[in-house]
C-alpha cells in the first residue's frame, strides 16, 4: 500500500484448545451447558465488587472503554487521552500511559482497548488511524498506522489483526443548490487489517446509519447529523471474529476472523414503534434546554422522527465468545436496560437486566465492567458480579 509499518507485536502460539479452556474443553461450552436447563435464564448484577472514581481520589474525564485482564483493570479516557491500569482487587492506580499528541504512545482520540490475544495491551486511536501497543505495566512498545484514513472505529480480532469501520461521505456533499432537511441512509465499509496494519480486505458498502441533512443558517452548505432514534452501526470483536449490525431488525451478522460470514444471530422479535408521546417529550426537553427556544420549537415541529426505534443499541463480546446485545429501551420511563446473551454457538441463553445508569463495556464469565455517572455527571468505573 506504499506505507511502512512496524513489525507486528508477538502473540502466543496456538494451543490445542482455542480460547480459555478447562482441560481441553472451551469455557464457553462449559458455561453453555450450565445454562441449557433454561431456554432463556434471567440474569442481573450484584452490588459492585470494585468502584474506581472520585471517592477513591480518581477523576475520570470521559471513559471510552474498559478491559479486564487477570488481576488488572485497564481504562481509556477520551478527555485526558490516557490509558490507566488499576489493581482488580483494590482499585489502586498502578500505571498511566499516553497523553494528547501525535507522537508514539500519544493519542488524538483514544478509544477501544484489549490485549489482542497477546501479553500486551493495545489501544486504538481512530483520530490518527493507528494503534499503540503497551506492556501489561503500560510501558510503550510501539505505535503503528493502519492502511486507511478516516476510520470511525478500530478493534482487534484476537491475534488475526484488526477490523475497522469507515463511514462513506454523503453523495450530495459536493452538489450545489438548496438541499431540504431530509433523512438519508449512510453507508460504511468494514476494513480488515493484518497484525502489522496492512489492509487485507474490504467488506462494503453496508447501509448502516440514519442521518439527516440540515441547511446551515449562514447559507453555506449544510450539516450532516445523526438522526434522533435512527439506526447506528454496531461492531464488536472477540478472539473468534466479529459481529456487525444496525438494529434495522433483531439480527446481527457474525463473521469469522478472516471476514467470512459464519452465521446470523437473530430473534423473532419486532421493533418498537415511536409514539407521539415520545416525540413530544423529546422536543419539550430540547426546547427547555435551548438558548433559542423558539428556533428549536420550529425545528422539531418539522423534524422527521423515524417511525420505529432500532431493535438494539449496543453489543459487547466476552473473551470466551458470548455476545451480549442491548435491546433498545423506550426513552424516559424504563429504569433498566435489557440485554440478550448468546452463547458462541448462537444459542440464546439468557436475558440480563442491568441498571440503566450502568454503561456496559466489558463482559467476563463471572463479572462485568462498566461506567456509572452520578447526578453531577461524574464518572466511576464499576466491576460487578453476574447473578444467575
Amino acid at each position: 500500500m506504499g506505507t511502512r509499518h512496524a513489525p507486528p507485536y508477538e502473540v502466543p502460539g496456538s494451543r490445542n484448545c482455542p480460547g480459555p479452556c478447562i482441560g481441553l474443553v472451551p469455557i464457553w461450552a462449559v458455561a453453555a451447558a450450565l445454562f441449557a436447563s433454561s431456554a432463556e435464564a434471567q440474569w442481573r448484577l450484584g452490588p459492585p465488587d470494585l468502584v474506581v472514581g472520585e471517592k477513591a481520589g480518581i477523576l475520570f474525564d470521559d471513559i471510552a472503554d474498559v478491559f479486564v485482564r487477570d488481576d488488572r483493570v485497564y481504562v481509556t479516557d477520551r478527555g485526558t487521552r490516557t490509558v490507566q491500569a488499576f489493581a482488580r482487587a483494590t482499585g489502586q492506580l498502578i500505571a498511566t500511559a499516553g497523553r494528547r499528541g501525535e507522537g508514539p504512545g500519544e493519542f488524538r482520540f483514544v478509544g477501544w482497548i484489549g490485549d489482542c490475544g497477546s501479553d500486551a495491551i493495545v489501544a486504538s486511536d481512530h483520530g490518527l488511524d493507528r494503534v499503540s501497543v503497551f506492556s501489561l505495566d503500560l510501558e510503550h512498545i510501539q505505535t503503528f498506522a493502519l492502511d486507511a484514513a478516516g476510520l470511525a472505529a478500530i478493534q482487534c480480532v484476537g491475534s488475526h489483526g484488526f477490523v475497522g469501520i469507515k463511514r462513506n461521505s454523503d453523495p450530495l456533499l459536493h452538489l450545489g443548490g438548496a438541499i431540504p432537511m431530509e433523512p438519508y441512509v449512510g453507508t460504511v465499509d468494514l476494513l480488515l487489517f493484518a497484525p502489522d496494519g496492512s489492509l487485507r480486505q474490504m467488506i462494503g458498502r453496508l447501509p448502516a446509519e440514519d442521518r439527516l441533512r440540515v441547511a446551515r443558517s449562514d447559507g453555506r452548505g449544510y450539516s450532516i447529523l445523526p438522526l434522533v432514534w435512527g439506526l447506528r452501526p454496531v461492531l464488536e470483536s472477540s478472539q473468534q471474529g466479529f459481529v456487525f449490525g444496525t438494529g434495522d431488525s433483531w439480527s446481527l451478522m457474525r463473521y469469522d476472523a478472516e471476514g467470512n460470514v459464519s452465521d446470523v444471530l437473530a430473534l423473532d422479535q419486532g421493533r418498537l414503534a415511536v409514539a407521539r408521546a415520545h416525540v413530544e417529550e423529546y422536543a419539550r426537553r430540547a426546547v427547555a434546554a435551548s438558548l433559542d427556544p423558539e428556533r428549536d420549537r420550529r425545528f422539531y415541529a418539522d423534524y422527521p422522527f423515524p417511525s420505529h426505534f432500532p431493535a438494539y443499541t449496543d453489543v459487547v463480546a466476552s473473551e470466551s465468545g458470548f455476545i451480549w446485545v442491548e435491546q433498545f429501551v423506550a426513552p424516559y420511563p424504563e429504569p433498566d436496560s435489557h440485554w440478550k446473551v448468546f452463547a458462541p454457538d448462537g444459542t440464546l441463553v439468557a436475558t440480563a437486566d442491568l441498571p440503566r445508569s450502568f454503561d456496559l463495556m466489558w463482559v467476563g464469565d463471572t463479572q462485568v465492567a462498566g461506567v456509572v455517572r452520578d447526578e453531577l455527571d461524574v464518572q466511576s468505573m464499576e466491576l460487578r458480579p453476574i447473578l444467575r
